[in-house]
């Protein structure tokens, strides 16, 4: 983990910082780099995911599965 957040860092993507109440701690945020970053990676892979969900299934097996997503957040809000 240490050798990843040291590759972030020096991209400027993260910002570390001690933890003023436990200096063996450090605070880790992203940088606006870094938040950019994020932000075009996720608008990527959604972009990716309806291209797909477009190409290779129907409008009937695209309910299939959004019906399922609805479930499945249910499940993870017991």
């Amino acid at each position: 983990m240490t050798a990843m957040l040291q590759v972030l860092a020096g991209h400027e993507l993260i910002r570390r910082d001690q933890d003023p109440t436990d200096g063996r701690r450090q605070l880790i945020t992203l940088t606006n780099a870094g938040r950019r970053r994020a932000e075009g990676d996720q608008a990527a892979r959604a972009e990716w995911l309806a291209r797909a969900l477009h190409h290779n299934y129907t409008e009937a097996e695209r309910q299939i599965l959004l019906d399922a997503l609805t479930l499945l957040d249910r499940l993870t809000h017991l």
